[in-house]
């Protein structure tokens, strides 16, 4: 009731419990003294933890529960029976077409044209190629469409660790926390946006300086009258004529293509990347005064600090911060790991005075 109707005024459906998750994994806490005398200690604590999740279930269906649609344009991950949960969902890269005969020898994308090629709504040299993984029958069919879309990476991670050092000399104390996590994926949807090349209105990263660039097989041919051959009509220029282009330096990036007719921007492998990751999160360095001191002030105890959160992080992510998290833009709050633009955790420098009375 009420559910349907002017999207303005109907209400969401209601919230329910509708499958099963098992969640199975081990923590394991480690403390220590290493060194206690008179005038200096050292303890330390690790922590590392391993979690592995598993949709069990889902009431009154045997389907996969596919999440990501609507704020985004194409489905970003999924979650099946069987499967973790949250796992991103896309097309598996194959390199790209780097001559006319790379992509007559390939399976075929959804804009090839066996009647002629046309540089602005065809498939085309320098576009990204996309592996053929399945078909209706559920094998390769030699044609790249849905059903090539499949599993692309788990942004959960295999473990988590956590490790603080608690350093006391005299009056003096110093404490370093070090976390950090390993084997997660994070979708990195911020950077689809800033190499896609595809729209002379958008600013685009400097990494597509490094794209792969398209170029004359042969530079002297004559196309003063036209030139037809593989082409849908007469082509006027090299660059316009799909037996005349190639590509001299295939990278991970394909080449300009401003029309798009490929979908080279497609949800992809191409678009996650490895946040393992080491942070130094916290240092504190510490003074207590001596009592002898307090006894002077009519206090009883004053600390004075120093702290820095965040001072560095380890990893070969590409983007702002490898440790993304639940996405805050999807409202369901079904998807994990994707960096939509996500704010950089700050390097924060802080002082500060502790007086007991």
């Amino acid at each position: 009731m009420g559910t349907s109707g002017n999207p303005s005024s109907a209400m969401e459906a209601p919230w329910g419990n509708y499958g099963k998750i098992e969640n199975t994994g081990l923590e394991i806490t480690l403390s220590t003294h290493p060194v206690s005398t008179k005038n200096f200690s050292w303890d330390s604590e690790f922590e590392i933890s391993w979690n592995k999740n598993k949709l069990v279930a889902l009431s009154g269906t045997s389907s996969a529960a596919i999440i990501g649609n609507g704020m985004w344009d194409d489905p970003v991950s999924r979650s099946d029976i069987g499967q973790p949960l949250f796992q991103f969902y896309g097309y598996v890269t194959d390199g790209i077409y780097t001559s006319l005969e790379d992509i007559e020898n390939s399976p075929k994308p959804v804009a090839y044209n066996k009647d002629g090629y046309n540089h602005y709504n065809t498939v085309w040299v320098g576009d990204v190629k996309y592996k053929d993984l399945s078909g209706p029958e559920g094998k390769p069919d030699g044609i790249i469409d849905d059903y090539d879309q499949t599993y692309i990476g788990n942004p959960m991670p295999k473990y988590t660790f956590g490790w603080t050092n608690t350093f006391r000399y005299k009056d003096f104390d110093l404490s370093i926390f070090i976390n950090g996590s390993v084997g997660n994926k994070v979708g990195n949807y911020l950077r689809r946006r800033l190499d896609a090349m595809k729209d002379v209105w958008t600013n685009q990263a400097a990494s597509v300086l490094d794209r792969s660039i398209v170029t004359p097989i042969n530079p002297d041919k004559d196309y003063s009258q036209g030139y037809q051959g593989r082409n849908s009509s007469l082509v006027w220029h090299w660059y316009d004529d799909i037996e005349n282009v190639q590509v001299l330096n295939p990278t991970s990036l394909p080449a300009v293509r401003i029309n798009n007719p490929n979908n080279n921007d497609r949800w992809s492998d191409r678009y996650i990347e490895d946040a393992s990751y080491l942070r130094v999160k916290n240092i504190t360095l510490g003074y207590t005064l001596p009592k002898s001191v307090c006894k002077k002030l009519y206090v009883d105890n004053v600390r004075l600090y120093c702290n820095i959160q965040n001072l560095f992080t380890i990893t070969g992510y590409d983007g702002y911060d490898p440790e993304v998290g639940a996405s805050t833009a999807d409202q369901n709050g079904y998807v994990y790991g994707l960096d939509n633009g996500r704010y950089p955790s700050p390097t924060v420098y802080s002082f500060g005075l502790n007086v007991t009375f």
